[in-house]
């Protein structure tokens, strides 16, 4: 990367000068190799040069570059990398209907609902479907899940499942594909394999080493579509009131978004489905419909344009009819959507996210908090006190601190804050306590402005945006290995032996090894080690995977890449298939519509303890101080103060949210905002079904992964 010696000329050509210092300086017979990269000031990669290798000349031309205008501005997004002299956007539509499902209770009985209505096809695509295991996605309306029956209760309880009702399809197409998750056993590929097998149900399943399909969808019919937020577990199965004792989420407390969307947007939806099948080679039969009306609505309805952007890894989609997808270089679309929102945001950013580890997101809200050009901004941020991949806390902390530095200097105002329950729970006595538990946020959404929005599947992470982060979770995974072993108990001979080998085995590394390469070596190991019953499980149920090995090396050690980069001789690197949607509201030419203020307005509600917003925070004005940040602040310490007095507040005025303090343990956390810790639950209270009752001595994640 060159910051000096760049000189323009009055043609519009550039010249790069360097001393051969700067490539020579551990090898005095080394010749460069070159790429010119062309990004804008905010860090968006616009565009890579095809790599120059062992350059001797004196100067080396590089072939003119086109950037057409709407690569460097705008909030529509084109593919940059792709092709930068693109001026169009890419899958949008207008004309569709949003409905926001807000938190499991909203979002499975419409997936189970859609599925059981839709009359011509269906397509399911997920990362866990948990079948044949007592998974319950439809409730009846008269089910009490906080007093549930105690004898039949199952008669009582489910209104539908989605798996059964799957089953009942035999007049239509229904395809069901799930993700094969490399070296694990904790994918549900081989349960829907073993489920559907006896019945017309078509299933499949996805595996391109290590990019995993973590998009979640059910398109019905070809016209309406379901973007989940939730993988189809009973742990997701939550309302708004996240309560402890509830029959309904099998003891985790999880807060997510999904989006209901029906327009001439599904049928992009359902290629990308028919796009991701067609890789796995396996028999396809799919009902697509010739044309999706558009739909009308005016400014007060939610019938808004949309465009349906995806990260794709790199890969062999098998394109056989005209068409078919080919992307061999993959797609980046969601990244380049919100660097570009950010960029533009002028009055405030909202963010709800399981994951916040991305350099490029936060290099994004950075640099436009530095932009003395532009607005102060209010900027709110929603995130889990610990997210469930390790490595993933540390980062958190940092990237948080980081933006609070920069937000203080430059007069933004930041809040960020996690979600709690605060729950009235029955006692052994029959009388009832306060405790509390964090709600786990695994929402994938943003808002700018109230004029953008983006809703999906798609986190604030390299594995969802561009690259996975390997090096992150490895070294995560030891290190969380190194401070359980290093934690100083009443045996200082284990303590002190413990020590040594770990010394032993930096000091290897630095002797023979790279990094990147200890740490899988080190991985590797502690899982032979620590987990060898586990370890041993994974290798019988994954033994095929095996001969994967070389390919996922090859994909941890590939050099990364912010954006697809057609250029690349040598291997993209990996990344998850993603898909989010993107709502306009009267921008970039885009009719005005109420979409994404009832999305807020719904979130909202819930986390800040309000049914009905007062007028001053549901509605943007256009020109003055917003005071939102305040307004979450005093909502935030009304909450603490509650706990802290052991304050029942009024259903009307409940805040969920609390401070976020640089602490991912549960206790810690509250420590620190001076909370006792003596009520706080790691888990909640699981219901039983077969046996109709109760059961708090389960051992549990306190939520699940990913």
């Amino acid at each position: 990367v060159l910051k000096k010696g760049i000189i323009e000329s009055t043609d519009g050509s550039f010249q790069f000068v360097y001393s051969e210092h700067s490539y020579r300086l551990w090898s005095i017979d080394r010749n460069p190799d070159i790429v010119v990269q062309v990004s804008l000031p905010n860090g968006r990669l616009l565009f890579e040069s095809k790599e120059v290798k062992d350059v001797t000349a004196n100067i080396l031309d590089i072939p003119e570059i086109k950037i057409h205008k709407n690569s460097l501005e705008g909030w529509l997004v084109n593919h940059t990398t792709l092709n930068p002299a693109n001026a169009n956007a890419v899958h949008l539509f207008k004309g569709n209907d949003i409905k926001h499902l807000v938190d499991g209770d909203a979002m499975f009985p419409a997936v189970t609902q859609a599925a059981i209505d839709a009359k011509q096809s269906i397509n399911l695509m997920g990362l866990f479907f948990d079948v044949d295991n007592g998974f319950i996605s439809q409730f009846r309306e008269e089910f009490n899940s906080f007093n549930p029956p105690s004898t039949d209760c199952k008669s009582h309880v489910w209104y539908a499942t989605l798996e059964e009702e799957l089953k009942k399809k035999t007049a239509m197409p229904v395809n069901v594909m799930m993700t094969n998750i490399p070296l694990s056993a904790e994918d549900t590929v081989t349960e829907v394999q073993e489920f559907f097998k006896t019945s017309e149900v078509k299933t499949t399943y996805f595996k391109k080493g290590f990019a995993v399909l973590h998009s979640k969808a059910i398109i019905l019919d070809g016209v309406k579509a379901i973007l989940m937020g939730s993988p189809l577990k009973q742990f997701y199965y939550s309302d708004m009131r996240h309560a402890i004792h509830d029959a309904r989420h099998k003891g985790s407390l999880n807060h997510d978004v999904s989006v209901q969307v029906e327009g001439p947007a599904v049928a992009h939806i359902n290629k990308t489905f028919a796009t991701i099948w067609k890789s796995t080679k396996a028999p396809f039969t799919m009902l697509t419909p010739d044309n999706i009306e558009e739909k009308s609505g005016d400014e007060n309805s939610s019938i808004a344009s949309v465009q349906v952007l995806r990260t794709m890894p790199a890969a062999n989609y098998n394109p056989a009819l005209p068409g078919d997808e080919d992307l061999p270089y993959g797609e980046t679309g969601i990244l380049e959507a919100y660097q570009r929102a950010i960029h533009n945001a002028e009055r405030f950013i909202y963010i709800e996210n399981q994951y916040f580890t991305s350099h490029d997101i936060i290099d994004a809200l950075i640099f436009r908090m530095k932009d003395a050009s532009k607005p102060k901004l209010e900027i709110i941020i929603v995130l889990p006190i610990k997210p469930d991949l390790p490595g993933y806390p540390d980062r958190h902390i940092d990237n948080v601190n980081q933006l609070k530095t920069v937000a203080k200097a430059k007069g933004h105002k930041l809040g960020v804050y996690t979600m709690w329950s605060r729950s009235e729970v029955p006692t052994s006595t029959g009388g009832k306590q306060i405790q509390i538990m964090p709600v786990y946020v695994h929402s994938k959404m943003a808002i700018i402005d109230d004029a953008w929005a983006t809703v999906g599947s798609a986190n604030l992470d390299g594995t969802s945006l561009n690259y996975h982060e390997v090096g992150l979770m490895v070294s995560g995974a030891l290190m969380d290995r190194v401070i359980a072993k290093f934690k100083l108990g009443d045996d200082i001979g284990k303590f002190l032996w413990d020590a040594f080998w770990y010394t032993f085995f930096f000091i290897f590394k630095q002797m023979f090894f790279s990094l990147k390469t200890l740490l899988a070596i080190l991985y590797i190991a502690y899982k032979f080690i620590f987990d060898f019953k586990e370890t041993m499980e994974l290798i019988r149920e994954t033994l095929e995977d095996v001969t994967d090995i070389p390919g996922l090396i090859k994909e941890a050690f590939t050099r990364t890449a912010q954006h697809v980069l057609p250029n690349r001789e040598k291997h993209q690197p990996s990344r998850s298939v993603e898909m989010n949607i993107v709502l306009y509201n009267g921008i970039a030419g885009q009719p005005k519509n109420a979409a994404i203020r009832l999305l807020r307005e719904r979130l909202w509600e819930e986390q800040l303890g309000i049914i009905g917003l007062p007028d001053n925070i549901l509605k943007m004005p256009e020109t003055g101080d917003l005071n939102w940040v305040s307004f979450w602040d005093a909502q935030a310490t009304k909450n603490k103060d509650a706990i802290i007095t052991n304050k029942i507040l009024p259903a009307s005025d409940a805040p969920v949210i609390l401070e976020w303090k640089p602490e991912s343990d549960a206790k810690a956390y509250l420590k620190a905002l001076k909370i006792r810790t003596n009520n706080l639950r790691d888990k909640a209270d699981v219901f039983l079904f077969d046996k109709c009752k109760f059961d708090d001595n389960i051992k549990l994640l306190p939520w699940p992964i990913m």
